[in-house]
Protein backbone atom coordinates (compact mmCIF):
# COMPACT_ATOMS: atom_id res chain seq x y z
CA UNK A 1 0.00 0.00 0.00
CA UNK A 2 1.04 3.84 -0.31
CA UNK A 3 0.29 7.07 0.15
CA UNK A 4 -0.85 9.48 -2.41
CA UNK A 5 0.13 13.03 -1.87
CA UNK A 6 -2.16 15.73 -3.34
CA UNK A 7 -1.33 19.16 -3.24
CA UNK A 8 -3.45 22.13 -4.79
CA UNK A 9 -1.48 25.55 -5.00
CA UNK A 10 -3.03 29.06 -5.84
CA UNK A 11 -1.22 32.19 -6.43
CA UNK A 12 -2.38 35.75 -7.51
CA UNK A 13 -0.05 38.93 -7.94
CA UNK A 14 -2.75 42.00 -7.07
CA UNK A 15 -2.75 44.92 -9.41
CA UNK A 16 -1.16 47.23 -6.44
CA UNK A 17 2.18 44.25 -6.28
CA UNK A 18 0.45 42.03 -3.35
CA UNK A 19 0.71 38.35 -3.44
CA UNK A 20 -1.95 35.87 -2.47
CA UNK A 21 -1.11 32.77 -2.00
CA UNK A 22 -2.58 29.47 -0.65
CA UNK A 23 -1.20 25.30 -0.40
CA UNK A 24 -2.97 23.13 0.17
CA UNK A 25 -2.01 19.30 0.65
CA UNK A 26 -3.68 16.12 1.52
CA UNK A 27 -2.33 12.88 1.95
CA UNK A 28 -4.50 9.55 1.36
CA UNK A 29 -3.37 6.68 2.53
CA UNK A 30 -3.80 2.98 1.48
CA UNK A 31 -3.64 3.22 -2.09
CA UNK A 32 -3.18 0.02 -4.12
CA UNK A 33 -4.16 0.93 -7.49
CA UNK A 34 -3.72 3.84 -10.04
CA UNK A 35 -4.43 4.41 -13.51
CA UNK A 36 -3.22 7.70 -15.31
CA UNK A 37 -3.98 8.00 -18.91
CA UNK A 38 -4.07 10.77 -21.69
CA UNK A 39 -6.87 10.04 -23.83
CA UNK A 40 -7.81 11.85 -27.57
CA UNK A 41 -11.78 12.48 -27.09
CA UNK A 42 -12.81 13.43 -30.72
CA UNK A 43 -15.77 15.29 -31.67
CA UNK A 44 -17.20 12.22 -33.39
CA UNK A 45 -19.00 10.20 -30.81
CA UNK A 46 -22.54 8.24 -30.52
CA UNK A 47 -24.87 9.14 -28.14
CA UNK A 48 -23.85 10.71 -24.39
CA UNK A 49 -20.18 10.44 -25.32
CA UNK A 50 -16.88 8.31 -24.74
CA UNK A 51 -16.57 6.43 -21.98
CA UNK A 52 -13.44 7.09 -19.92
CA UNK A 53 -13.93 5.70 -16.29
CA UNK A 54 -16.77 2.76 -15.33
CA UNK A 55 -17.38 2.34 -12.04
CA UNK A 56 -19.37 -1.16 -10.00
CA UNK A 57 -20.01 -1.90 -7.09
CA UNK A 58 -18.36 -5.13 -6.28
CA UNK A 59 -15.24 -6.57 -7.51
CA UNK A 60 -17.48 -9.62 -8.87
CA UNK A 61 -18.80 -6.93 -11.03
CA UNK A 62 -15.41 -5.48 -12.27
CA UNK A 63 -14.84 -4.96 -16.15
CA UNK A 64 -11.43 -4.24 -17.53
CA UNK A 65 -10.75 -0.76 -17.33
CA UNK A 66 -13.58 -0.50 -14.15
CA UNK A 67 -12.94 0.72 -10.36
CA UNK A 68 -14.89 -0.61 -7.04
CA UNK A 69 -16.76 2.46 -6.32
CA UNK A 70 -16.59 2.18 -2.53
CA UNK A 71 -13.03 1.78 -3.41
CA UNK A 72 -11.90 5.03 -5.41
CA UNK A 73 -9.96 7.99 -2.94
CA UNK A 74 -9.20 10.04 -5.74
CA UNK A 75 -10.65 11.39 -9.28
CA UNK A 76 -8.65 13.46 -11.26
CA UNK A 77 -9.69 14.94 -14.75
CA UNK A 78 -7.51 17.59 -16.61
CA UNK A 79 -8.17 18.94 -20.05
CA UNK A 80 -4.29 19.51 -21.20
CA UNK A 81 -4.85 20.24 -24.81
CA UNK A 82 -4.30 24.15 -26.03
CA UNK A 83 -7.72 24.36 -27.40
CA UNK A 84 -11.11 22.89 -27.77
CA UNK A 85 -14.18 22.24 -25.43
CA UNK A 86 -14.29 19.63 -23.75
CA UNK A 87 -17.57 18.46 -21.97
CA UNK A 88 -17.64 15.45 -19.03
CA UNK A 89 -20.53 13.63 -18.27
CA UNK A 90 -21.25 11.88 -14.82
CA UNK A 91 -23.55 9.23 -15.31
CA UNK A 92 -25.82 7.35 -12.76
CA UNK A 93 -27.66 4.53 -14.45
CA UNK A 94 -26.74 5.52 -17.88
CA UNK A 95 -28.86 8.78 -17.38
CA UNK A 96 -26.99 11.80 -17.87
CA UNK A 97 -27.23 12.90 -14.41
CA UNK A 98 -25.35 16.17 -14.44
CA UNK A 99 -22.23 17.76 -16.85
CA UNK A 100 -19.44 19.65 -16.17
CA UNK A 101 -17.58 22.12 -19.05
CA UNK A 102 -14.39 21.56 -19.27
CA UNK A 103 -12.08 24.23 -20.88
CA UNK A 104 -8.17 23.82 -21.63
CA UNK A 105 -5.75 24.04 -18.94
CA UNK A 106 -8.83 23.12 -16.17
CA UNK A 107 -9.26 20.06 -13.84
CA UNK A 108 -11.72 18.24 -11.85
CA UNK A 109 -11.34 16.74 -8.63
CA UNK A 110 -13.02 14.33 -6.82
CA UNK A 111 -12.62 12.75 -3.51
CA UNK A 112 -14.55 9.66 -4.44
CA UNK A 113 -17.36 8.36 -7.18
CA UNK A 114 -19.85 8.35 -4.44
CA UNK A 115 -22.04 11.45 -4.59
CA UNK A 116 -24.01 13.23 -1.98
CA UNK A 117 -26.52 15.16 -3.75
CA UNK A 118 -29.88 15.93 -3.01
CA UNK A 119 -32.73 13.25 -2.53
CA UNK A 120 -35.63 13.72 -4.62
CA UNK A 121 -37.36 14.16 -1.11
CA UNK A 122 -35.14 17.52 -0.47
CA UNK A 123 -37.10 19.15 -3.39
CA UNK A 124 -39.86 17.58 -4.89
CA UNK A 125 -42.99 18.42 -3.68
CA UNK A 126 -45.31 14.91 -5.07
CA UNK A 127 -48.50 17.17 -4.72
CA UNK A 128 -47.66 18.62 -8.20
CA UNK A 129 -44.29 17.23 -9.33
CA UNK A 130 -44.58 13.83 -10.88
CA UNK A 131 -41.59 12.57 -8.70
CA UNK A 132 -40.42 9.69 -11.73
CA UNK A 133 -38.79 12.83 -13.26
CA UNK A 134 -36.44 13.02 -10.92
CA UNK A 135 -33.50 10.95 -9.74
CA UNK A 136 -31.33 10.79 -6.55
CA UNK A 137 -27.50 11.10 -7.66
CA UNK A 138 -25.70 9.19 -4.97
CA UNK A 139 -23.39 7.39 -6.95
CA UNK A 140 -21.06 7.29 -10.23
CA UNK A 141 -21.42 4.55 -13.01
CA UNK A 142 -19.95 6.20 -15.87
CA UNK A 143 -17.95 9.34 -16.58
CA UNK A 144 -18.17 9.88 -20.31
CA UNK A 145 -16.19 13.10 -22.22
CA UNK A 146 -17.47 15.06 -25.44
CA UNK A 147 -15.05 17.12 -27.52
CA UNK A 148 -16.61 20.12 -29.28
CA UNK A 149 -14.93 22.80 -32.38
CA UNK A 150 -11.70 20.47 -31.92
CA UNK A 151 -10.78 17.05 -30.74
CA UNK A 152 -9.04 17.68 -27.79
CA UNK A 153 -7.03 15.42 -25.18
CA UNK A 154 -7.76 14.52 -21.33
CA UNK A 155 -5.76 13.11 -18.67
CA UNK A 156 -7.44 11.53 -16.02
CA UNK A 157 -5.90 9.68 -12.69
CA UNK A 158 -7.85 7.39 -10.74
CA UNK A 159 -6.83 5.89 -6.97
CA UNK A 160 -8.30 3.07 -5.04
CA UNK A 161 -7.62 1.19 -2.22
Amino acid sequence: MADLITTITERIVLPNGNVESTKNQKTIPGINQIERRVDTITTKFSGSGIEILRFVDSEEQSLAGSFVKTDVKYIRITHISGSGEGTIYLIKSDLESTLFHLSPGKSLVFNDAEMNASSTIDYVDESYVDETYYSDFTALDVIKAKASGSNIQLEYFVAST
